[in-house]
């Protein structure tokens, strides 16, 4: 008997946007250009938590605030996170962080560099027009929410975001252990054996 899939089976048949890498880089190049006129520079902890929090904003917005009220008129709905606690979620998404953005810097899109002895990211000039040629409804929405979202992290020290973080994820914080930022290194070896491309979107 052949083994084929039931058009009608929801869990054979729905596809998460977060499992398809593009989608994800995508999120990150818009968390880095919504971002790139604030006075903080962005390393890979910080970003991680802005790009999680951007697509999940109702876990950091009151939900009667106006701000709130604008986002589910873009299309962000108020239901919780089900099929996984939104700390495992952020843990399972920041540990793909390292890899995504180490494929972005390899097609050009997104620049390393060290500022006051943090590795921090950038977009490029090519990341930026990539960037720009998002278009569809949700990637203006998740604009939204980056303008949202991104002030209330950026404003924020390391020590106080992540105390924050563990408010806004609901954890226990004997059970939640942000993953070590990645080193050159360990970037590098992300990198190595990709091809550059001209255009990733």
């Amino acid at each position: 008997m052949s083994n084929q899939v039931d058009p009608n089976d929801n869990a054979a048949s729905t596809l998460r946007a977060e499992s398809v890498p593009a989608f994800r880089m995508a999120q990150i190049i818009l968390v880095l250009v919504g971002t790139q006129a604030q006075a903080r520079k962005l390393d890979i902890e910080r970003l991680s938590v802005i790009e999680f929090l951007s697509a999940n904003p109702f876990l950091v917005l009151d939900t009667d605030s106006p701000a709130a009220n604008q986002l589910q008129l873009q299309g962000f709905g108020r239901h919780s996170i089900a099929y996984a606690s939104p700390s495992q979620r952020f843990v399972s998404r920041r540990e793909r962080v390292t890899s995504d953005i180490g494929q972005l810097v390899a097609f050009g899109l997104v620049r390393l560099t060290v500022h006051e002895g943090q590795r921090v990211f950038a977009v490029t000039e090519l990341g930026q027009l990539s960037a720009d040629s998002l278009c569809s409804v949700y990637a203006d929405a998740y604009r939204l929410s980056v303008a949202t979202v991104a002030p209330l992290v950026m404003k924020l020290s390391s020590p106080k975001m992540r105390e924050s973080l563990e408010t806004w994820l609901r954890v226990d914080p004997v059970l939640f252990d942000l993953i070590d930022s990645p080193t050159i290194d360990e970037l590098e070896a992300e990198t190595s054996g990709l091809e550059p491309r001209d255009m990733l979107f």
